[in-house]
Parts: structure tokens; sequence; C-alpha cells
């Protein structure tokens, strides 16, 4: 595998005030096309924006309509389910996040954005960590593997 930096044209994760580049592994038999390796850092910041925002219809609308997520070994298929998954994490008192490192791989086709993010509670103490895979086709995220 090689290990790249995606270029300006890539979306940038903001990490408490600081911008963060994507180190990008790909395999050296599929190459990474600047431009969709744009698209899909792009597809996962609108998803870290919506978070942010606690907007949670623009958190939903990342997701395919038949996208599924498994976070800790639970699923949810489907924006619904996954939309009532998440409804807490929208609460005015749910943490905030932090992303403490990214990368983005290609291997064998099947495009994932890898994240490791930590959690910022309302009274400033923070909860780490989660691992995080996104698996994004066509500017929507297709599956979201999370693991704490």
């Amino acid at each position: 595998m090689r290990n790249s930096t995606i270029g300006a044209a890539a979306a940038v994760f903001l990490t408490a005030g600081s911008a963060m580049s994507l180190p990008v592994h790909a395999a050296e038999a599929q190459p990474v096309s600047a431009q969709e390796t744009a698209a899909h850092a792009a597809a996962v910041q609108r998803h870290i924006n919506a978070y942010r925002a606690r907007d949670l219809d623009a958190f939903t609308a990342t997701f395919a309509p038949d996208a599924i997520v498994v976070a800790n070994g639970i699923p949810a298929r489907g924006r619904a389910q996954i939309r009532s998954f998440y409804a807490a994490n929208f609460a005015p008192d749910a943490p905030t996040v932090r992303v403490n490192a990214s990368y983005m791989s290609d291997d064998g086709g099947s495009r994932r954005l890898y994240m490791e993010t930590a959690y910022i509670l309302s009274d400033g103490q923070e909860m780490c960590c989660s691992q995080t895979f996104y698996t994004v086709k066509n500017g929507l995220i297709t599956r979201l593997d999370v693991t704490s």
C-alpha cells in the first residue's frame, strides 16, 4: 500500500480549531483520483458538520436510503432506523465530537474512511474514543462501522 496526503481539493476535518489533512492508503492497482477522494471526504465532512450542528435531519440525509450502521455489533438499517438509533446524540446536552485522527483507504475498489473521535461532555470532560469506518458511494454513506 502507498501512503499519500489528500490534495488541496479534498475536504479537511476540523479538530479543536485546527485543520487535519487525511492521509490516503491505496492499493497500487487501484489509483485514487483526487476528485473521488475529495468527494468521499466531503461526504463524511457533511456528516460531521451535521453532528456538530445537532441537525438530525441533515445528519440522516448523509446516509444512503439503504445504509447500514453497525455500532458495537448492533445494526441499524435504513435512514429511519439510523435516525432513531442516533436521536439521543442530538439532545441539547449530548456530547460534541472532536476528530483525533483520520485516513482514507481504497482496498479493492471499496473506499473507506477511518476516523478516531473523542466525545466532549457538556461539563468539558472527555470520553475517549470511538473508531469509525465510513464507506461512501455516490456522495452518501452506505455503511458505518463504529466501535468504542
